[in-house]
Protein backbone atom coordinates (compact mmCIF):
# COMPACT_ATOMS: atom_id res chain seq x y z
CA UNK A 1 0.00 0.00 0.00
CA UNK A 2 1.23 3.49 -0.89
CA UNK A 3 -0.33 6.68 0.40
CA UNK A 4 -0.14 10.38 -0.39
CA UNK A 5 -1.87 13.15 1.60
CA UNK A 6 -2.56 16.26 -0.49
CA UNK A 7 -3.20 19.38 1.55
CA UNK A 8 -6.09 21.65 0.60
CA UNK A 9 -5.22 23.92 -2.32
CA UNK A 10 -2.28 21.78 -3.45
CA UNK A 11 -1.64 18.90 -5.82
CA UNK A 12 0.26 15.64 -5.88
CA UNK A 13 1.15 12.73 -8.11
CA UNK A 14 1.31 8.98 -7.67
CA UNK A 15 2.17 6.21 -10.14
CA UNK A 16 0.12 3.04 -10.51
CA UNK A 17 0.42 -0.26 -12.32
CA UNK A 18 -2.45 -1.92 -14.16
CA UNK A 19 -4.63 -3.82 -11.70
CA UNK A 20 -3.85 -1.62 -8.72
CA UNK A 21 -6.69 0.23 -7.00
CA UNK A 22 -6.63 3.91 -6.09
CA UNK A 23 -8.77 5.23 -3.24
CA UNK A 24 -9.44 8.96 -3.52
CA UNK A 25 -10.57 9.89 -0.01
CA UNK A 26 -12.32 13.10 1.00
CA UNK A 27 -10.65 13.50 4.39
CA UNK A 28 -12.85 16.18 6.01
CA UNK A 29 -15.70 16.32 3.49
CA UNK A 30 -16.82 18.91 0.91
CA UNK A 31 -13.45 19.01 -0.87
CA UNK A 32 -13.35 18.74 -4.67
CA UNK A 33 -10.58 16.66 -6.23
CA UNK A 34 -9.56 17.60 -9.77
CA UNK A 35 -8.21 14.32 -11.15
CA UNK A 36 -5.87 13.86 -14.11
CA UNK A 37 -4.03 10.82 -15.44
CA UNK A 38 -1.50 9.96 -18.12
CA UNK A 39 -0.35 6.62 -19.55
CA UNK A 40 2.96 5.90 -17.87
CA UNK A 41 4.57 4.78 -21.13
CA UNK A 42 3.10 7.57 -23.29
CA UNK A 43 2.05 10.83 -21.62
CA UNK A 44 0.55 11.93 -24.94
CA UNK A 45 -2.35 9.66 -24.01
CA UNK A 46 -4.28 11.04 -21.06
CA UNK A 47 -7.60 10.75 -19.28
CA UNK A 48 -10.30 12.64 -21.20
CA UNK A 49 -13.61 13.68 -19.58
CA UNK A 50 -14.95 14.60 -23.03
CA UNK A 51 -14.29 11.17 -24.51
CA UNK A 52 -15.56 9.51 -21.33
CA UNK A 53 -18.85 11.43 -21.67
CA UNK A 54 -19.12 10.31 -25.28
CA UNK A 55 -18.45 6.67 -24.43
CA UNK A 56 -20.91 6.66 -21.51
CA UNK A 57 -23.46 8.85 -23.35
CA UNK A 58 -24.15 10.75 -20.11
CA UNK A 59 -22.73 13.42 -17.84
CA UNK A 60 -22.74 11.44 -14.60
CA UNK A 61 -20.38 8.84 -13.16
CA UNK A 62 -20.86 5.85 -10.90
CA UNK A 63 -19.59 2.41 -9.93
CA UNK A 64 -18.95 0.19 -12.94
CA UNK A 65 -18.18 3.07 -15.30
CA UNK A 66 -14.96 3.16 -17.28
CA UNK A 67 -12.95 6.33 -17.70
CA UNK A 68 -11.28 6.52 -21.10
CA UNK A 69 -8.36 8.32 -22.67
CA UNK A 70 -8.20 10.86 -25.46
CA UNK A 71 -7.79 7.80 -27.71
CA UNK A 72 -10.98 6.24 -26.24
CA UNK A 73 -8.97 3.49 -24.56
CA UNK A 74 -10.12 2.45 -21.06
CA UNK A 75 -7.81 3.76 -18.33
CA UNK A 76 -9.80 3.18 -15.11
CA UNK A 77 -12.88 1.42 -13.87
CA UNK A 78 -14.82 2.90 -10.94
CA UNK A 79 -15.18 0.02 -8.48
CA UNK A 80 -16.66 2.00 -5.58
CA UNK A 81 -18.29 5.41 -5.21
CA UNK A 82 -19.79 6.50 -1.89
CA UNK A 83 -20.84 9.97 -3.13
CA UNK A 84 -22.40 9.78 -6.60
CA UNK A 85 -21.91 13.49 -7.32
CA UNK A 86 -19.05 14.30 -9.70
CA UNK A 87 -18.39 16.63 -12.64
CA UNK A 88 -17.03 16.02 -16.14
CA UNK A 89 -17.85 19.45 -17.61
CA UNK A 90 -15.73 22.10 -15.90
CA UNK A 91 -12.10 22.71 -16.81
CA UNK A 92 -9.61 23.13 -13.99
CA UNK A 93 -9.54 26.49 -12.25
CA UNK A 94 -6.56 28.45 -13.54
CA UNK A 95 -4.79 31.80 -13.10
CA UNK A 96 -7.09 33.61 -15.60
CA UNK A 97 -10.15 32.40 -13.62
CA UNK A 98 -8.88 34.11 -10.48
CA UNK A 99 -7.57 37.17 -12.30
CA UNK A 100 -10.68 37.80 -14.44
CA UNK A 101 -13.27 36.67 -11.91
CA UNK A 102 -11.78 37.94 -8.67
CA UNK A 103 -8.91 40.32 -9.49
CA UNK A 104 -6.33 38.01 -7.89
CA UNK A 105 -2.91 37.45 -9.43
CA UNK A 106 -1.28 34.87 -7.16
CA UNK A 107 -4.05 32.46 -6.18
CA UNK A 108 -3.27 28.74 -6.38
CA UNK A 109 -5.18 26.79 -9.04
CA UNK A 110 -5.79 23.20 -10.11
CA UNK A 111 -4.20 23.81 -13.51
CA UNK A 112 -1.06 25.22 -11.89
CA UNK A 113 -1.05 22.29 -9.44
CA UNK A 114 -1.10 19.90 -12.42
CA UNK A 115 1.70 21.84 -14.13
CA UNK A 116 3.81 21.63 -10.95
CA UNK A 117 3.16 17.90 -10.50
CA UNK A 118 4.14 17.11 -14.11
CA UNK A 119 6.89 19.72 -14.52
CA UNK A 120 9.54 17.06 -15.13
CA UNK A 121 7.62 15.59 -18.08
CA UNK A 122 7.84 18.63 -20.37
CA UNK A 123 4.15 19.10 -21.15
CA UNK A 124 3.40 22.56 -22.55
CA UNK A 125 1.05 24.43 -20.20
CA UNK A 126 -1.53 24.99 -22.95
CA UNK A 127 -1.60 21.24 -23.65
CA UNK A 128 -2.46 20.19 -20.10
CA UNK A 129 -5.71 18.16 -20.11
CA UNK A 130 -9.03 18.82 -18.42
CA UNK A 131 -9.91 16.98 -15.21
CA UNK A 132 -12.57 14.67 -13.95
CA UNK A 133 -13.79 16.62 -10.91
CA UNK A 134 -14.55 14.07 -8.23
CA UNK A 135 -16.93 15.20 -5.47
CA UNK A 136 -17.93 18.37 -7.39
CA UNK A 137 -21.61 19.31 -7.13
CA UNK A 138 -22.47 21.03 -10.43
CA UNK A 139 -25.61 19.36 -11.82
CA UNK A 140 -27.08 20.33 -15.18
CA UNK A 141 -30.57 21.82 -14.89
CA UNK A 142 -33.47 20.92 -17.19
CA UNK A 143 -32.92 24.13 -19.21
CA UNK A 144 -29.30 23.15 -19.89
CA UNK A 145 -27.74 25.61 -17.44
CA UNK A 146 -25.24 24.42 -14.84
CA UNK A 147 -25.89 24.84 -11.13
CA UNK A 148 -22.63 26.26 -9.78
CA UNK A 149 -21.65 27.24 -6.25
CA UNK A 150 -23.34 24.50 -4.29
CA UNK A 151 -20.92 22.88 -1.86
CA UNK A 152 -19.70 19.36 -2.49
CA UNK A 153 -21.99 16.84 -0.82
CA UNK A 154 -19.06 14.57 0.12
CA UNK A 155 -18.90 13.67 3.80
CA UNK A 156 -15.70 12.99 5.78
CA UNK A 157 -14.27 9.67 4.63
CA UNK A 158 -16.28 9.49 1.41
CA UNK A 159 -14.30 8.04 -1.45
CA UNK A 160 -14.06 6.95 -5.04
CA UNK A 161 -12.08 3.79 -5.79
CA UNK A 162 -10.56 3.36 -9.25
CA UNK A 163 -8.95 0.25 -10.70
CA UNK A 164 -6.17 1.11 -13.14
CA UNK A 165 -6.52 -0.72 -16.44
CA UNK A 166 -3.09 0.41 -17.69
CA UNK A 167 0.05 1.72 -16.00
CA UNK A 168 -0.65 5.38 -15.19
CA UNK A 169 0.67 8.55 -13.63
CA UNK A 170 -2.23 9.91 -11.58
CA UNK A 171 -2.37 13.55 -10.46
CA UNK A 172 -4.86 14.96 -7.97
CA UNK A 173 -5.50 18.55 -6.93
CA UNK A 174 -7.37 19.38 -3.74
CA UNK A 175 -9.13 22.28 -5.45
CA UNK A 176 -7.97 25.73 -4.20
CA UNK A 177 -11.29 27.49 -4.97
CA UNK A 178 -12.15 29.23 -1.70
CA UNK A 179 -14.15 32.16 -3.10
CA UNK A 180 -17.48 30.59 -4.15
CA UNK A 181 -18.38 28.02 -1.47
CA UNK A 182 -18.03 25.09 -3.88
CA UNK A 183 -15.56 23.43 -1.47
CA UNK A 184 -17.72 24.21 1.55
CA UNK A 185 -16.46 26.70 4.12
CA UNK A 186 -12.77 25.74 3.95
CA UNK A 187 -10.19 23.89 1.92
CA UNK A 188 -9.20 20.46 3.19
CA UNK A 189 -7.09 17.45 2.29
CA UNK A 190 -7.49 14.65 -0.22
CA UNK A 191 -5.83 11.31 0.53
CA UNK A 192 -4.66 8.98 -2.23
CA UNK A 193 -4.18 5.34 -1.27
CA UNK A 194 -2.90 2.78 -3.78
CA UNK A 195 -3.57 -0.89 -3.08
CA UNK A 196 -1.63 -3.52 -4.99
CA UNK A 197 -3.54 -5.89 -7.23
Amino acid sequence: MRELLIEGGHGGRIEMRAGERLEIVNVEGSQICDFFAFRADDIGEFLSPGHTRAELMRLTLGAGDRLVSVRRAPMFEIVEDTVGSHDMIFPACDPPRYRLGFGLEDHRSCRANLAEAMADRGIAYEHLPDPVNFFQNTPVRADGSIAYGGASVAKPGDKVVLRALVDVIAVASACPMDLTGINGDRLSAIRLVVHES
